[in-house]
């Protein structure tokens, strides 16, 4: 299968104890979707891996703990920083208001107070404590929370993220 057929899961970040388990940050504002996976693609040495879930992974928040079959504890550490995917048709529909983090960079952010464009999704930082999404104008770049209040609509097939930030949070 090619990368093109498929959309960024997310990333192995660290080892999970000594018995070869991983976890695995998912890229997601609803990672519950995938907590029942029995297998994941494993971007190693530039090629799409299959690789099979030896049981259903624990999730806590967008970090799920993962274990893989045909992979020994000496062998897990080469996975760290690995990309996972999976197939395009295994992604569901978003729900309204919600989205895959990547698949939203390039959306166009509207202040809906305004009714006027701040810019373009360039990023989405992702910290322990919050997310941040970059906005982007080719002047300046806006840095706002991903706070659910903030999010009023997202209109997936217009590619339009409409936001309504506190007053202020755009001077800065």
């Amino acid at each position: 299968m090619q990368k093109e057929q498929c959309f960024s899961l997310g990333k192995i970040t660290k080892l999970h104890g000594y018995k070869g388990a991983v976890v695995l940050h998912i890229d997601s504002s609803t990672p519950q979707y995938f907590k029942e996976l029995e297998s994941v693609l494993l971007e190693i040495n530039q090629e799409l891996v299959p690789i099979f879930l030896s049981k259903p992974g624990k999730l806590n928040g967008k970090k799920m703990i993962v274990e893989f079959e045909d992979i020994k504890p000496d062998e897990a550490p080469r996975l760290v920083g690995c990309s996972a995917y999976l197939p395009q048709e295994l992604l569901p529909e978003p729900e309204k208001g919600e989205f895959y983090d990547k698949a939203i960079i390039g959306y166009t952010a509207i202040d809906v107070a305004n009714k006027a464009p701040i810019g373009e999704v360039i990023d989405i930082i992702e910290n322990t404590a919050q997310s941040i999404f970059v906005l982007g104008n080719g002047e300046k770049e806006y840095l706002v929370p991903v706070v659910e209040a903030f999010i009023k609509d997202i209109d997936h097939k217009q590619k339009m993220l409409y936001l309504q930030v506190p007053e202020g949070l755009l001077d800065l």
